[in-house]
């Protein structure tokens, strides 16, 4: 059977314009996130990961113009990912595109604009793509007809495994034959006032904390996650497709396996029993060069990294967290891991998690600085709101021989 390779990836994420940059911050431990005051009419503070306007280089196009901020993330690091994928012709190849999305386009200006017009009752400014811009699947649709999607095009949503789960579903098309190539991908755009106060409401965001103190994974003074921005795709192919026509193959999608908590929808099961069920099935009895965690900066949720460290390995496999250089990017962040696995796997290296001081996770073996050297496996985690779980496990790529 065909193993499920990547042969392109592309990534917008704060402070990251591009894959180069990804791999510089990830190498280096470049913090990318920011305090802002402007989310609270008290001026509170809180921390968060933007992404610069200038990166996403608008097209002239009048189509992409009304295209709002996701869409333009979106199609984005698409385009990065199908510039390494090296893809031609397409017409004879039917392509599905998968997306994940937990929230959307909140963070946007328009949707924001919107909202507030309708609240004062002036119909005539709300815009007539309004619609649209509230519809996670017309986002994705909008992605598609960018990037050539020609086949199925789906949208999941189920919090920020959302686009790990966007992996699961496109690899089933895959496997099945009814798709040659699969783009694969995450986004949101969380960051606004509706946001901030939710999320602050029930005690998950770090404020008036700095940047020592908050959105810190694995440090028990953490009060909170930092709200992100981002996109990520991945191109993905069976690798006797791949083969063929001489990709580069940057590795394997080895297995990706989601659980749901089971619990009152506005609840967490604390006991982390599902997560790590769902590690565990992912890692099958392997052991991985290290394990990519979605720790964030709430106690609750990095405990369960804890616990999953001590069941599963003993606290003698190394954990990270890249959430501490990014943020949270809510749908996106479960393929932007994957991708920082990838990044790490062709580059040798372990992606730190930076700012953290391991106060009341002294215990796990938690990579605080790069550390180089040849890596070959990687498990990834992710858990988001709603309750579901997911895990994968990511693999240097190796051609089967033929006797």
């Amino acid at each position: 059977m065909s193993k499920m390779v990547v042969t392109g990836y592309g990534i917008k994420a704060p402070n990251t314009a591009n894959i180069h940059q990804f791999l510089h911050h990830l190498k280096n431990g470049t913090c990318c996130l920011e305090i802002v005051t402007n989310l609270s009419g008290k001026h509170k503070s809180t921390i968060v990961g933007l992404i610069d306007n200038q990166t996403l280089q608008p097209s002239q196009d009048k189509l992409y113009k009304r295209l709002p901020r996701t869409a333009l993330l979106g199609i984005a690091a698409g385009k990065e990912a199908l510039t390494y994928a090296k893809i031609g012709n397409t017409e004879k190849k039917k392509v599905g595109v998968f997306f994940g999305i937990s929230v959307g386009n909140i963070g946007d200006y328009e949707f924001q604009r919107a909202l507030v017009n309708a609240n004062q009752h002036n119909e005539r400014e709300i815009p007539i793509t309004f619609g649209h811009i509230g519809n996670y699947h017309s986002i994705t649709s909008s992605i598609s007809y960018f990037l050539g999607g020609n086949d199925v095009t789906k949208t999941i949503s189920t919090g920020c495994t959302s686009s790990l789960e966007a992996i699961q579903d496109a690899i089933v098309y895959l496997k099945s034959g009814l798709i040659d190539i699969a783009i694969v991908g995450g986004v949101d755009s969380p960051i606004s006032k509706a946001a901030f106060y939710s999320f602050s409401k029930t005690k998950v965001l770090p404020i008036n904390q700095s940047l020592e103190e908050g959105a810190v994974p694995f440090q028990s003074s953490s009060k909170g996650f930092a709200m992100a921005e981002g996109a990520g795709v991945i191109v993905l192919e069976r690798d006797s497709d791949a083969l063929h026509r001489g990709a580069d193959i940057f590795g394997e999608i080895d297995n990706i396996v989601s659980n749901n908590d089971g619990v009152h929808i506005y609840s967490l099961d604390a006991s982390g029993d599902k997560m790590i069920k769902a590690l565990r099935e992912a890692v099958n009895n392997r052991v991985p060069d290290y394990v990519n965690s979605q720790a964030l900066g709430i106690q609750i949720n990095d405990r369960i990294e804890k616990k999953a460290s001590k069941e599963l390995f003993n606290h003698t496999v190394p954990f990270t967290s890249i959430k501490s250089m990014i943020g949270n990017p809510f749908g996106a962040i479960g393929i932007i891991q994957v991708i920082s696995s990838l990044l790490s796997i062709n580059n040798n290296f372990i992606p730190p998690t930076i700012r953290t001081d391991k106060s009341g996770y002294e215990e796990m073996n938690i990579a605080m600085k790069p550390i180089f050297k040849p890596i070959n496996e990687v498990a990834i985690t992710n858990h988001g709101y709603g309750g579901n779980n997911a895990s994968a496990y990511i693999k240097r790529y190796k051609k089967e021989e033929t006797t």
